[in-house]
Order: C-alpha cells, then structure tokens, then sequence
C-alpha cells in the first residue's frame, strides 16, 4: 500500500511539472499579437518583431528580448524623410486604419518600417511593402 501511494505521488508530480513546462513554453511562444498578418520580421538585432496586415494599414510592434530595451518602430510612406508615426514599447504596440488620421496610410504606396531595438536609425532593420496589394 506504501509502495501504490508513492508510485501515485511520484506520477502525479511528473505530469504536474510536465503541464507546467507545457503551459510556460506555450506562454512564451505567444509573443505576437491576435490578427491574422501579412508580414512578421525580426529585427537583426533579434530584440523586435514587426506584424502587417496591409489591408487594415495594422501595423504592430513587439519587444520579444525582454531585455530593458524598448522596441522602436519608424513608419515612413515611400521616399520620406520624416517618419509618418513611431512607436516604442517594452510589450507590444499597434495602430491600424480606425486610428485615423497618420495611421490610416495611403493606398498603392510603398511603405518602409524601421524597427529594432537599437539607437539611431543606422541600427534598425528596414523592411517594406506595398500598402492594400
């Protein structure tokens, strides 16, 4: 009887640390937002991920290190000097047409996105697209 019950004890503890590890590992994998994207990057840096839907002009900015630093992303529409909008986070962020205004982003025009975790835009990755194609 000892035997059963510490064969029982032993086994409820396996599948209690085996359903821990599952739900910390899934937890952790669920980085990115709710949506269904067109686009997701990483920054070279590995520090940010970027999510597009261009239909929607959503756009959505992740910090995925954790690391104290912020993730930066830089919306520029075609050959623009100045950003249309930036956002910075140590989550997540995102703006979507609804927003109006800079975020509703024109139709068939290139849009680049700089996004990292880096100072200065030299340090960021450059990713683009083309807006509701």
């Amino acid at each position: 009887m000892k035997l059963r019950k510490t064969m029982l004890t032993a086994a409820t503890l396996a599948v209690t640390a085996a359903s821990a590890l599952t739900t910390t590992g899934t937890a952790a994998a669920t980085t990115s937002p709710p949506g269904g994207w067109d686009h997701v990057w990483t920054s070279r840096d590995g520090g940010a991920e970027v999510y597009v839907n261009r239909y929607k002009d959503n756009i959505s900015v992740c910090d995925v290190k954790k690391d104290g630093r912020s993730a930066r992303l830089e919306v520029y529409i075609e050959k623009a000097t100045k950003p249309v909008y930036t956002m910075t986070t140590s989550q997540c962020a995102i703006h979507w047409e609804p927003d109006g205004g800079k975020y509703n982003l024109p139709e068939g025009k290139e849009i680049h996105l700089y996004f990292g975790t880096g100072k200065g835009r030299d340090n960021l990755t450059h990713q683009k697209f083309l807006n509701n194609r």
